[in-house]
């Protein structure tokens, strides 16, 4: 898949869960400082990733999303499996 087509299934996921408008959210959107995602909301993304995806990923992965980019760069490493 390529990376344009993963941001904009992010976008989509996190657009959902935080119920803020997608056009506003970049690879660079600081998750919690600027779309409100709290680390339960974390948990729900993380989640929605796993069942978008068919992938198991570990709780631990959500100290390193802070940003969209960061979430696809953790589907790039898990799909590329």
């Amino acid at each position: 898949m390529e990376n344009q087509g993963l941001f904009n299934k992010v976008y989509a996921i996190l657009a959902d869960i935080a119920e803020c408008n997608i056009n506003i959210i970049k690879p660079d959107t600081d998750l919690l400082n600027e779309i409100g995602v709290t680390s339960l909301m974390g948990l729900e993304v993380l989640v929605e990733l796993e069942r978008e995806f068919d992938i198991s990923l570990d709780e631990g992965i959500l100290i390193k999303m802070k940003t969209p980019k960061d979430i696809v760069d953790v589907l790039e490493e898990e799909l590329a499996v």
